[in-house]
């Protein structure tokens, strides 16, 4: 019985041959085909090894398990190590360092559209940098930047962060540039590597939070730094920027004598220092803007003031490249005759500076170097 019905099977699939034309025998190899055909494809990749090769299906879905593969998981950033005790010291701030080190530059946040690329080696250029923000004026001081489609560079500090992740946004997206001025605007020569390291991964740690990204730029608060602020800078791949032109604004809250120092101090490749977080400086930028551009500045970011070539960790910079002098005419035109400062005639493409206003620092490097904290403070 058996064999007959073996028989009778292979009879259907593989019939004797009938008498011309196509056979039923026919009809029946090719559904038979067919059938074992889709049987065979059907289990092609429904073994979870072949599954994670081939990577996800095609078309209607398949029979068999499905295999998800699920990504490693990133570290949550938002847990980050708390400063405990009188000195600073963060719990672990080796391992914050570590879970930052992936931190993409540019930030994936930044939406800002590619403008033309500027040479500081041949054109007049000046970075305008503001610190201490983001700040209750930073909103205004981007909608007078926008304006004049002018883009600069903000130093931020950590602690201002929260709450005000949409202006931190907003700037990345504006085309302007962002560095880490430290969680809290402590003396930084001051402290021990670890608590160094805590001040500015904390902040990296916001400037996720907020962006998507982070930042290779940071400026020591007061511009005091030393052999140990390098070296903690160089292990986490951030170049130190400082200043060419202090304009004391923390000092003199006086939006004629900020624009005063900041057009007449300014140089080619200088980098230009402000705080957005007072309001008299906010109001003096549209006469920086105007006094600067009449002197023939192109406004650039720190990042475009070096070209966009990756700056080294843990250098100082204070200022960028200048163009070379084709004449004397030209020469002379970008260096005015006069003292440099708020003495300044006129002339020298400033404000006039009111009567009996204070005299300043001469321009140079950061007058706040190794300057104890507190209300009155230096620049930076």
């Amino acid at each position: 019985m058996r064999r007959s019905r073996i028989g009778g099977l292979v009879g259907f699939v593989i019939p004797s041959r009938g008498s011309g034309g196509v056979t039923p025998g026919r009809k029946g190899i090719a559904i038979a085909v067919a059938v074992l055909g889709t049987g065979w494809l059907s289990g092609v990749g429904a073994h979870p090894t072949a599954a994670s090769s081939q990577g996800p299906p095609t078309g209607a879905a398949r029979p068999g398990p499905a295999v998800v593969a699920v990504p490693p998981a990133r570290p949550d950033l938002r847990s980050r190590p708390r400063i405990t005790g009188g000195s600073g010291a963060a719990a672990h701030p080796a391992d914050l360092t570590a879970r930052l080190g992936f931190l993409p530059w540019p930030p994936r946040a930044a939406s800002a559209a590619a403008r033309p690329r500027v040479d500081c080696r041949k054109v007049k250029c000046i970075a305008l940098t503001f610190d201490d923000g983001p700040g209750p004026y930073t909103a205004k001081l981007l909608d007078m930047l926008a304006a004049r489609h002018v883009k600069a560079t903000f130093f931020l500090i950590g602690g201002n962060i929260r709450g005000r992740e949409a202006i931190v946004r907003r700037e990345l997206a504006e085309g302007h540039a962002i560095g880490d001025h430290s969680w809290s605007h402590p003396q930084l020569s001051a402290m021990s590597d670890g608590a160094v390291r805590s001040q500015l991964t904390r902040t990296l740690g916001e400037i996720h939070r907020a962006t998507g990204g982070g930042t290779p730029l940071m400026r020591p608060p007061y511009g005091a730094t030393n052999h140990r602020v390098a070296a903690v800078t160089r292990h986490m791949g951030m170049a130190q920027i400082l200043w060419s032109v202090d304009t004391n604004d923390w000092l003199d809250r006086n939006s004629a004598i900020v624009a005063h120092r900041a057009v007449s101090w300014a140089r080619p490749g200088g980098i230009i220092l402000m705080h957005d977080i007072h309001p008299t400086t906010v109001n003096a930028v549209p006469k920086i803007l105007v006094g600067l551009a009449h002197r023939g500045f192109t406004f650039v970011t720190v990042p475009e003031l070096f070209g966009g070539r990756a700056l080294k960790p843990g250098q100082v910079y204070f200022d960028g490249p200048v163009p070379q002098r084709k004449s004397p005419h030209e020469q002379a035109a970008s260096h005015p005759k006069g003292p440099r400062g708020p003495a300044a005639s006129p002339g020298a493409g400033g404000p006039a500076l009111p009567p009996g206003s204070p005299a300043a620092p001469t321009p140079g490097a950061p007058s706040g170097v190794g300057a104890p904290t507190g209300s009155a403070r230096p620049g930076g």
